[in-house]
């Protein structure tokens, strides 16, 4: 009997990357793993252009709240789950019935993502890091109370080299970087990329060391401001796009949460390590993201 692996957010960023690095994992077999991406809208473009990638992907409609489970065989053997949430109020909630819907399936293996918080422990005034230590708690707590039927593995990504993508977001988050992070301060980032290379290791390999309820930052490369525009600069022929100092300047005005994300930035700042990394997975560097990202391809 094939198994089951169950992918929320299967459309976006780090689902889809998931996805793809499941296919690209050398113990992947299309005939002995079905990949359940959980969308809102199977029929949707994203969804069948997902489903295209091989014959293992079933996209199904659903949400964190357990929905989705409904919509795979209920005898469906799930080996592992892939939790990935979103800032908002009903945050800790949704993750929380995501976890409790997989236990009920009897999942072996639960994969989340969360956030790089510098240390294991809250230790920020960040208001979406601290929900992301909540679902830790609540995951951590939930695999105690399994007593071994059940394991985990936790995902700490940094700052999202996606974020500066093309576009008015890019140029916001660039000009928030250029102006609120100090100058001399390295900022830790990630492809998503390597967010799926790392929870599809997870998923296939939930018994290895490396992985086997185990929670760790990950980071592709650290860079001031000034050398990721000089790389950008060296690969594109001008600088990293910006927008205006003021109007980028408002967004941590108007929200709290920003001003402390970026407060963060400085002190204490990310603990993922570039080097460390490396050891478990070969990353993605910014020059490398730069040149597969949209900034190329427009």
């Amino acid at each position: 009997m094939s198994k089951a692996i169950l992918v929320h957010g299967a459309t976006g960023k780090q689902g889809g990357a998931v996805v793809r690095a499941l296919l690209a994992h050398q113990s992947f077999s299309d005939t002995q793993y079905t990949i359940y991406g959980v969308t809102r809208d199977p029929s949707s473009s994203s969804s069948q252009r997902l489903a295209t990638l091989s014959p293992a992907i079933k996209p199904i409609s659903g949400d964190l709240r357990g929905s989705a489970f409904a919509n795979i065989p209920a005898d469906a053997n799930v080996s592992a789950v892939f939790v990935v949430t979103y800032p908002g109020k009903t945050e800790v909630a949704d993750a929380t019935a995501a976890i409790d819907a997989a236990v009920e399936a009897k999942a072996q293996h639960i994969v989340v993502t969360s956030v790089d918080r510098g240390v294991g422990s809250p230790a920020t005034d960040v208001p979406h890091f601290i929900t992301k230590y909540k679902i830790e708690e609540h995951l951590r707590n939930t695999i105690e109370a399994s007593d071994g039927k059940l394991t985990y593995t936790i995902l700490r990504p940094p700052f999202f080299m996606d974020n500066l993508e093309p576009g008015f977001i890019g140029k916001v988050m660039a000009t928030l970087w250029r102006d609120r992070v100090n100058a001399d301060t390295p900022l830790a980032m990630v492809d998503t990329t390597d967010i799926g290379a790392y929870a599809a290791a997870a998923i296939l390999e939930p018994s290895s060391p490396t992985y086997r309820n185990a929670a760790f930052e990950m980071a592709g490369d650290q860079l001031t401001f000034k050398q990721a525009n000089e790389i950008f600069k060296s690969k594109m022929g001008y600088d990293i796009p910006t927008t205006w100092s003021y109007l980028a300047g408002l967004l941590p005005l108007l929200m709290a949460d920003i001003k402390k994300m970026f407060d963060f930035f400085n002190n204490p700042g990310f603990a993922a390590k570039p080097e460390e990394s490396n050891k478990i997975h070969s990353m993605t560097d910014f020059a490398s993201w730069l040149a597969k990202s949209k900034h190329v391809k427009k």
